[in-house]
């Protein structure tokens, strides 16, 4: 295998296909990348087992071949050559021993013979879905199921919802993300039983299934806020059922498991008869929250906030080290009656953040008592952007 490649192409395709690089596994071979050579055509393999990553750069093609190369040795080199220039790769194809040079620098690793590699179905065997540039176009007779994602849509879900994903590897299905697919909608929820996001896009075509669920890893969510242009995705099956979720994003194939878990009845736990509701300025609300959150117990991170008059109090404390602190400020309250309740400032945090489309700033934050769940609101009459928090007891 010969070739020669543009320094920065070479970079930003091994960049692409790093997250799902096994950095220290028990298989030695998923530490290495898989390199195949056809005519002009580059393809950059990485695979952990859960994510599967195939870059497709374009490159100066002079002799076809494959090789496994050490993909953190290689990119540790690639990264100190810097962007400008060229690099020219040869590999032995009799024991596998590669060179590449740049410029006046040369260098040489072992590689491994690709046969060893895994076989990887899920990709070689998964076609790109049909796009006409304005909707899916599925082969007449065909079940296939896909969907078309701008990329600030498909992110938007990805970077409001992460947060809320639970880390408790005996509840599987909530160590994922929810997609729940509706023709002209997708709606994306993660809950950890102490917070719930949801967030729900829309499309004026039927650019989705018409109803499929699947829960997607959260490291995979991860993976997605690094895309760089809108989406293709597709759904793969084995024996009928969903197996893996693939992503077609410009010259790169990412590949991912499901979670394949049934993810908890969610629509039970948001409430529906909140008539407390407190209208609240997110410029204000934000910078209170962390002068009392300075002062509050690091282990608990517990504030209290009580509403009452269109003012919002706001205290943290610390007995531990004998601090507190207490910041009043305005809101819009549509009751006389006073509630205080008791937040985790941090999920408090994340919770307003992911609130987006606000108008002047402003969000709801409706509750009925102090010991049940509050939801923040970017909208009253629309509930497309969702938080859900519960409170914790007040000390």
């Amino acid at each position: 295998m010969i070739f020669n490649s543009s320094l920065t192409e070479l970079r930003d395709a091994l960049k692409k296909t790093l997250p799902a690089l096994a950095a220290k596994s028990t298989i030695p071979i998923l530490e290495h990348l898989s390199f195949t050579l056809e005519g002009n055509n580059l393809k950059i393999v990485s695979t952990d087992q859960d994510i599967t990553i195939m870059s497709m750069l374009e490159v100066d093609g002079e002799e076809d071949g494959s090789v496994l190369i050490p993909g953190k040795k290689l990119n540790d080199i690639i990264r100190v050559l810097g962007s400008d220039g060229e690099i020219k790769f040869k590999v032995d194809e009799e024991n596998f021993d590669i060179k590449f040079v740049s410029g006046s620098d040369k260098y040489s690793m072992k590689g491994i013979e690709p046969g060893e590699y895994l076989e990887l179905p899920e990709l070689f065997q998964s076609n790109k879905p049909n796009f006409d540039g304005e909707s899916i176009v599925n082969e007449i007779g065909s079940d296939e199921e896909a969907a078309f994602f701008k990329i600030d849509d498909l992110q938007t879900l990805a970077n409001n919802t992460a947060n809320s994903v639970s880390r408790d590897e005996f509840r599987p299905a909530m160590t994922g993300v929810l997609f729940q697919f509706r023709s002209e909608m997708v709606s994306a929820v993660s809950t950890d039983s102490f917070r719930l996001s949801k967030i729900t896009v829309r499309s004026d075509k039927k650019n989705f299934p018409e109803e499929l669920d699947i829960i997607i890893p959260v490291k995979t969510i991860e993976m997605v806020k690094l895309f760089d242009s809108d989406v293709l995705v597709s759904f793969i099956k084995s024996n009928s059922k969903v197996t893996h979720i693939r992503f077609d994003v410009g010259n790169t194939i990412y590949i991912s498991r499901i979670i394949d878990e049934k993810f908890p009845p969610y629509e039970s736990v948001i409430p529906t008869n909140n008539h407390l509701v407190a209208k609240v300025d997110k410029t204000l609300l934000l910078p209170a929250i962390k002068k009392v959150a300075s002062c509050s117990n690091n282990i608990s991170k517990q504030i209290k906030i009580k509403f009452a008059n269109n003012n919002m109090t706001l205290v943290g404390k610390d007995d531990d080290t004998g601090t507190d602190a207490v910041v009043n400020m305005s809101c819009e309250y549509n009751n006389e009656e006073e509630i205080e309740m008791g937040f985790n400032h941090a999920y408090l945090e994340q919770a307003i953040n992911n609130l987006i489309e606000l108008e002047n700033n402003t969000f709801y934050f409706t509750f009925s008592e102090s010991t049940k769940s509050a939801l923040l609101l970017s909208s009253l009459e629309n509930t497309d952007i969702l938080m859900l928090i519960m409170p914790v007891r007040i000390n």
